[in-house]
């Protein structure tokens, strides 16, 4: 028995007998449940002899080549009044962790520190030092000219393979070529929320064991400068 045939027994106790002709509606047809991946077949059958297929497939690709190009933008704003602020990296264990006996290798509950050598659990006993993370992470919108012209200069004044840059807007490709550096992109905003960024340009690096972040102000950098240039040329 289907579930609507169920539910209208559940029902007709609680309605009122009364018999009562109400004539022939119409013609009728048994349910037939439909095969959905036939279905599919025949949908794809039918935009192959259309040609619709094939730019489905060049609009998928075209798609796909623009995220690459501009990944989505991660939204966050520039400010007049910078913060400098610390965030502890510690990570909690959600849960206990076994090896391939089922042996309790962590417990659930174990914070680790990754710039704490001493919360490291295989390194507990072990006199390691400390840990020290070399490089500093810029984060700026590349869509941004005053951010732009801010990550020029901040390049000028800082060793280069100890910058890593790190879009929040704009074209990774387009900045590669002006700072003449790998570039990365905060895709979906992940280390962006990890570090709890609010604004940029923000610059990040170790602090002991925390990570130390430092927003700046950009609002002093000339906002059609590198148009102009660009219009002289």
């Amino acid at each position: 028995m289907n579930k609507f045939a169920l539910l209208m027994l559940t029902l007709c106790p609680l309605l009122p007998l009364k018999a009562a002709s109400i004539g022939t509606v119409g013609q009728v047809f048994p349910i037939a449940e439909i095969d959905m991946l036939q279905w599919i077949e025949n949908r794809l059958q039918t935009f192959e002899k259309t040609g619709e297929l094939d730019s489905m497939r060049e609009q998928f690709q075209e798609n796909v080549k623009a995220g690459v190009k501009r990944p989505r933008p991660v939204g966050l704003i520039t400010t007049k009044t910078p913060e400098v602020f610390l965030v502890d990296p510690t990570l909690t264990l959600a849960k206990d962790i076994n090896d391939a006996n089922g042996n309790l290798i962590y417990p659930k509950g174990t914070r680790v520190n990754p710039f704490d050598t001493k919360t490291w659990p295989a390194l507990q006993k072990a006199n390691v030092g400390k840990f020290e993370f070399s490089k500093t992470l810029v984060f700026f919108d590349g869509d941004d000219v005053q951010q732009v012209l801010w990550a020029k200069e901040f390049a000028t004044t800082h060793e280069k393979q100890h910058i890593k840059w790190i879009l929040t807007g704009g074209e990774p490709e387009t900045l590669h070529a002006q700072l003449d550096a790998r570039v990365y992109f905060d895709q979906q905003g992940n280390l962006s929320r990890a570090l709890t960024l609010k604004r940029v340009p923000s610059v990040v690096k170790q602090e002991g064991v925390m990570w130390q972040v430092r927003e700046v102000d950009v609002s002093n950098f000339p906002v059609f400068m590198e148009e102009t240039n660009n219009a002289t040329h």
